[in-house]
């Protein structure tokens, strides 16, 4: 009976929900398009990320056309906002919960695999998780995503039972991803989508911090 915690990286685990706003305007003032608030990226931060470039007024074939420029721009952009960004309050007090409670931890994300590594070893948590699922380069979540396709490519092949799978994330794709493997999950507030969106989605949790995970956690064990 293996049980295994999927956590999103970005705006879930790392508390970079600012860094990547500001990366994203430096993107649609490249494409031309105004700046845009905090709040309003909550509402309109999308995967695939072709999504939100429409929802605020780039012109979708200009941004296809120039992807790989604009992809770089944002990493550049992003990777100075983020450099010394730290973990979102109590994710290591729920790692250290899962760890003692002999529960699997993996990363899936639509962030690059290498980059998180890094900041993994930055911020000196590597060692709570066995494996980081994440994109091997930045342009495939313009178009795509794959995180379904990896996730459930993982959990048949290392043996778990979907039932025995949770799945935390700050965006609309967890919920989604977890009511189609049979497993559950876990929407928290305060990172990259709003709390009205992720409502909508209908988690089976919504919860507000990390600490909030761990208690819904002790009251199943």
């Amino acid at each position: 009976m293996r049980k295994l915690f999927v956590f999103d990286w970005n705006g879930t685990v790392l508390a970079d929900t600012v860094a990547s706003w500001k990366a994203s305007n430096d993107c649609l003032e490249f494409f031309g398009a105004a700046p845009i608030s905090l709040a309003r990226f909550k509402e309109t931060v999308n995967f695939p990320v072709i999504h939100f470039y429409r929802l605020n007024n780039c012109d979708v074939d200009d941004v296809l056309a120039r992807q790989a420029e604009a992809n770089a721009l944002f990493y550049a952009s992003y990777r100075r906002h983020a450099d010394k960004i730290r973990t979102r309050q109590g994710v290591r007090g729920l790692l250290d919960f899962l760890a003692a409670q002999n529960i699997d931890r993996t990363i899936l994300s639509n962030y690059m695999k290498p980059e998180i590594e890094e900041q993994l070893i930055r911020l000196k948590i590597g060692h709570y998780f066995g494996y980081v699922c994440g994109n091997l380069d930045g342009q495939t979540v313009l178009q795509k995503t794959t995180k379904l396709d990896r996730i459930s490519d993982f959990i048949t092949k290392r043996g778990y039972e979907p039932r025995n799978v949770m799945l935390i994330g700050d965006s609309t794709e967890e919920p989604e991803i977890a009511r189609h493997l049979g497993a559950r999950s876990i929407s928290i507030t305060g990172g990259y989508f709003s709390e009205r969106r992720l409502r909508a989605v209908k988690p089976d949790f919504l919860v507000h911090s990390h600490k909030d995970v761990v208690e819904i956690l002790r009251a199943e064990c």
